[in-house]
């Protein structure tokens, strides 16, 4: 029988809406139809468990980035501030999968001693019945620092959201309570009898044209985010380019940008925090998520665009929706940096009250539409205003954004 050990390592990361938190590293043990497995843990929790949430955000590790939902893209003070937990577990050899590379023990899986390489080097040993019966231990063999479970979510992104893509057909339908796999290669619909929900989140770059949401199909939503590029925002993207800027003081006719300027300010954190909110919401008082909202395919399988070639349909930032640039999901830059989006044709307003009253009833849509918290939507607001006349676009070129932080942290808002 599969076993989570009591904790080598136990560390306080912090207190969230006053609550202790602590992050517990171990070894988890047992025997899958592969063979033996010997690999790392990661379970973090409240020191006290009363009154909490009883819901475990499950999460196979990234390849490069480990635990990548719960340190970078919601992060800490958004998952713990709503009284959830996490737990991450080993299941490859394959980079950062194997979740702790130093455990202090020797991994096994598939009854082998494993030494951890690269993504892409032969030796790949995985095996993902480890995830299986890891979430079925949470469940019903629940160590005594974890606390009472009710539910556990699975979610992931781009690699380790390809992973709970796949696990849903096999057992994630029936292990999780919802599934959320995000910026993920695109995998056909699978609908087993009494499937348990699922939210596909994409961003442009990693939208199939086939994907086609099925109104048959109840608890699957798809959402799609126009513009989008497969790495979101963040300082080092921003800087590594050296690309020529728009002018230091920008009015109302700047020159013409390069061809592709930067990269996009086209950040699709806030949406999959909205959506987040709305599949708990989801499972934990039956209500219902948004409609699906994919982009829209032309006639010859390629994307619909609109004038200034922005993909239509789909969850649409301010900045795509009123047209102040082109935004580009992937540019081939060499280095992988296709990952990255970028924008051109930047457009400016000859009206500035006109524009903001433009921005703010955009993100107001999005608010109505649920793909936006109303913290987030304040903190859009604010970044599109920071220097008249300058638009959200050029003010995050001029890295304006993190220069003068907003009034509300997004982060730490609770619905």
């Amino acid at each position: 029988m599969s076993r989570i050990e009591p904790p080598t390592s136990s560390q306080n990361i912090g207190t969230f809406n006053n609550v202790t938190y602590v992050r517990h590293k171990g070894r988890f043990t047992g025997k899958t139809v592969e063979g033996n497995f010997a690999v790392p843990y990661e379970i973090t929790s409240p020191s006290n468990f009363a009154d909490r949430n009883a819901t475990v955000v499950f999460e196979p590790p990234h390849f490069t980035s480990g635990p990548i939902a719960r340190d970078v893209v919601l992060g800490p003070a958004f998952l713990f501030n709503r009284s959830l937990r996490h737990a991450s577990v080993g299941y490859s050899n394959v980079g950062q999968r194997i979740l702790n590379p130093a455990p202090g023990f020797t991994p096994i899986i598939q009854g082998k001693e494993i030494k951890v390489i690269p993504p892409g080097a032969p030796g790949e040993i995985t095996d993902c019945n480890i995830l299986r019966q890891f979430a079925q231990t949470l469940r019903e063999s629940t160590p005594p620092f974890l606390g009472r479970v009710e539910k556990i979510y699975g979610i992931g992104f781009s690699d380790s959201g390809n992973t709970v893509q796949h696990v849903y057909g096999l057992f994630g339908h029936k292990l999780f309570d919802i599934s959320f796999p995000c910026t993920a290669p695109y995998h056909p619909p699978v609908k087993p009898a009494g499937a348990n929900p699922i939210i596909v989140f994409n961003a442009e770059s990693d939208f199939d044209v086939e994907t086609v949401p099925d109104p048959a199909f109840t608890n699957y939503r798809w959402y799609a985010v126009a513009g989008g590029p497969h790495i979101p925002d963040n300082p080092l993207t921003r800087t590594v380019f050296n690309e020529e800027p728009p002018p230091p003081h920008p009015g109302f006719n700047p020159p013409a940008p390069p061809l592709i300027a930067g990269t996009t300010p086209l950040n699709w954190v806030p949406f999959i925090k909205a959506l987040f909110v709305a599949g708990h919401e989801w499972v934990s008082n039956r209500t219902q998520p948004p409609a699906s909202a994919v982009l829209k395919v032309g006639p010859r399988g390629l994307l619909a665009r609109d004038e200034v070639c922005n993909a239509i349909g789909g969850i649409r930032h301010p900045a795509l929706e009123l047209k102040e640039a082109t935004f580009i999901a992937s540019v081939a830059r060499g280095r992988r940096w296709e990952l990255f989006g970028g924008y051109s044709g930047l457009r400016t307003f000859s009206n500035f009250d006109t524009y903001k009253e433009l921005f703010r009833n955009a993100t107001e849509n999005l608010v109505k539409a649920r793909f936006l918290l109303k913290a987030a939507a304040s903190v859009l607001n604010h970044r599109a205003t920071l220097q008249p006349p300058a638009t959200y676009t050029i003010n995050y070129f001029w890295e304006r954004f993190y220069a003068t932080p907003p009034p509300t942290d997004e982060d730490a808002f609770m619905p």
